[in-house]
């Protein structure tokens, strides 16, 4: 029997959106059916959202109040987590800060969506990254830049070593958004470019003449 949790936010000031999140199974809660409605209409989405995945993530580790729950909970993430690919294991992958050594490639697909690949010699810290991939992989940059540590606090599994399990999965999201940064700063230089070069090209008698635009 699915459980339903009712929620809001608000996507445009003006127009409140219900958000309702049904667990289909209780044996994997990570399964998450999403409707929204606005006053007046309803539709369904595709995909959840990052805000409505990280909400989802917090309501399931709220869960489950014991570390030990917690712990075997991302051992199972970790087994869901798809392999980098070795060449892809290289020291400019790597994420700086860790206990456990971690890799992470980023990339920007063709519709400017973010890509993740992420791998750790750690079950547990795979664990914790399968989460950030489950929740960012496929989002816009702007709303993977908006995701905080806190929002996530529900992660920690709270045993003698958390503070550098913490660190961990603080150092793979901090770095997940740097280098998403630095891809849309490179995309807009790029695209700035695009647009300079195209405003500095006329067409005259079937030949390109660069010239001053005014």
């Amino acid at each position: 029997m699915g459980s339903t949790v009712q929620g809001f936010f608000c996507i445009n000031p003006r127009i409140p959106l219900r958000v309702d999140f049904t667990r289909k199974s209780s044996k994997n809660p990570r399964v998450l059916s999403v409707s929204c409605s606005t006053k007046g209409e309803g539709h369904s989405i595709q995909t959840a959202s990052v805000f409505e995945k990280v909400r989802s993530l917090d309501l399931e580790f709220k869960s489950l109040p014991e570390p030990l729950d917690r712990v075997k909970r991302l051992l199972h993430y970790a087994t869901l987590l798809t392999p980098l690919d070795e060449s892809a294991r290289v020291q400019e992958n790597r994420v700086s800060g860790c206990t456990a050594e971690v890799w992470l490639e980023v990339e920007m697909d063709q519709d400017g969506l973010m890509r993740y690949g992420v791998y750790s010699d750690s079950e547990i810290t795979k664990g914790f990254c399968s989460c950030l991939i489950w929740v960012l992989d496929g989002a816009e940059p702007a709303e993977v830049l908006c995701v905080r540590a806190e929002d996530l606090l529900e992660l920690n599994v709270g045993l003698p070593s958390r503070k550098s399990r913490v660190n961990s999965w603080h150092n793979v999201l901090i770095s997940m958004q740097k280098r998403t940064r630095d891809l849309v700063k490179e995309r807009d230089r790029k695209d700035q470019c695009m647009d300079e070069a195209f405003s500095s090209l006329i067409i005259v008698n079937g030949n390109c003449k660069e010239t001053m635009v005014h």
